[in-house]
């Protein structure tokens, strides 16, 4: 089985072979830090955490970069907003951002760069390209990419032409009066007394949002990436910017050999954003559901799809997160009451075909609704083998340490796996399902003294029954 990816750069699934066989340098653009994350950031860091996992389960040397951006115009302006200093301001949300992905069970990078320990080499490279002839100074203090040199490159992730962006298309365009040429695009900016900002032989500024990635990536992975991502907004002008800049710098192409995006996160069907005001904080939704409800709420849509959030949604990936844990729970008190020698029932069979379709799902573009789909029947056939049969423990464990396998890449079993104490002796699940189903004929004859008396009874046995409107679902606590 080959790995394959979608590539923004070229619009298909293509192999995925690295520059250097099994080493892969992975950057993925990482957060303006000027408030708490919302869900949409979980959803791309959690999709591109995801990625990173799977690459190293595959048997690939996985170099992960992703930066902070804690310098920027949007985080000046809410300085000013809230009458902080700037610094202070980016340092309690860069820190905030990282007790959110910590909680979302997402991998720390790496190295996580900060853009303002980088301002020498931000400095260095665009000196670099003025020599070259790539970008020009002006009076106020600025240093603009010249976009006349590259007229041919643009568009080549968005697809944009240079007709439209002029005809007002491309929204993002700045505009700026010292520009020579409309789409040139800003590398250094001038600073006020009153902002933050470096001296630099153009005066006192700071770095333009695009050219601190080219920096950054080129620095801590190598001067042409196998794989750059980001979310799909980054495409158009920030990944563009980031390929002239870089291509300009070293003058190798590609900058990077395969282009990942994420889709978007959205609410109603519009795009979850700070600035539309529609979001939720990470921090506020963890509050009302566990991370491993959010991860796999994620991770049930393939990364390249939009998901549309609501609470709704949410409760219905806890309550199916709740029956693969419910599986999981399952096995444990089936191995605690295995015989040491006996037959294992198709339980080995079973987990060598689920190993061949989670790689064949995740071998496909990392599809992970699919893997977890698949993940479903075999959960689903596990329990069908215990309840009707006594497989041994070798067998039950071998069950268990495949979804501990699988989990290094998914990452929301973690606590359900992580203890290794064995089940306490109880109930099998049919004598727990024969128990319900006499308090279901005392319901029916609407006994509720011993409906309300057998729950009770098997609340205290540690099984928890929950009446829904599908029906009676049970769970060992």
């Amino acid at each position: 089985m080959v790995l394959r990816v979608y590539n923004t750069l070229t619009r298909q699934i293509e192999d995925f072979v690295p520059l250097n066989d099994k080493k892969v340098n992975m950057y993925v653009c990482g957060p303006t830090v000027y408030d708490h994350c919302h869900l949409g950031h979980a959803r791309s860091y959690i999709s591109f955490d995801m990625i990173r996992r799977y690459l190293v389960y595959r048997g690939y040397d996985v170099r992960y970069v992703s930066n902070i951006t804690d310098v920027d115009d949007k985080i000046i302006a809410r300085a000013k907003e809230t009458g902080r200093d700037p610094f202070e301001l980016s340092s309690r949300f860069t820190l905030s951002f990282i007790e959110d992905m910590d909680a979302l069970n997402v991998l720390r990078p790496d190295v996580q760069p900060r853009v303002t320990e980088h301002i020498p080499e931000i400095i260095g490279t665009i000196q670099v390209l003025i020599g070259r002839g790539l970008a020009y100074p002006t009076s106020r203090g600025n240093v603009y990419y010249d976009l006349t040199r590259s007229l041919d490159r643009v568009g080549i992730l968005s697809r944009q032409t240079v007709e439209g962006l002029l005809e007002g298309s491309g929204s993002r365009v700045e505009v700026e009066e010292d520009k020579r040429y409309r789409l040139d695009f800003v590398l250094w900016k001038s600073s006020s007394e009153s902002e933050p900002g470096w001296d630099s032989p153009w005066g006192r500024g700071r770095p333009g949002w695009h050219i601190e990635c080219s920096v950054m990536s080129m620095k801590y992975c190598a001067q042409q990436l196998d794989i750059h991502g980001g979310g799909a907004d980054l495409i158009f002008p920030h990944h563009e910017a980031e390929i002239l800049q870089s291509e300009g710098y070293t003058g190798l192409r590609p900058f990077s050999r395969y282009w990942l995006h994420n889709g978007f996160l959205t609410i109603d069907n519009e795009k979850m954003s700070k600035s539309l005001g529609n979001f939720f904080t990470i921090k506020k939704v963890l509050e009302e559901f566990p991370p491993e409800v959010i991860r796999f709420f994620i991770l049930n849509t393939h990364y390249r799809s939009t998901i549309n959030f609501s609470e709704q949604h949410l409760e219905e990936a806890g309550r199916a997160y709740e029956r693969m844990a419910n599986t999981i729970s399952n096995i444990r008190y089936a191995i605690a009451n295995a015989p040491g020698k006996g037959g294992d029932f198709g339980l080995l069979e079973e987990v060598g075909q689920a190993r061949d379709s989670f790689i064949m799902s995740m071998d496909e573009d990392f599809n992970t609704r699919e893997a977890l789909a698949n993940l479903f029947v075999f959960s689903r056939r596990v329990n069908a083998i215990i309840s009707e049969n006594s497989p041994d423990r070798a067998a039950l464990e071998e069950v268990l340490a495949f979804l501990s396998e699988i989990d290094e890449v998914l990452g929301i079993f973690g606590k359900v796996l992580e203890t290794h104490e064995e089940a306490a002796e109880g109930m099998s699940d049919g004598e727990v399902e024969a128990i319900i189903q006499q308090r279901e004929e005392a319901r029916k004859a609407r006994d509720w003294a011993r409906s309300d008396a057998i729950r009770d009874e098997l609340k205290e046995k540690g099984i928890i029954v929950e009446d829904g409107k599908e029906g009676v679902r049970w769970k060992r606590s």
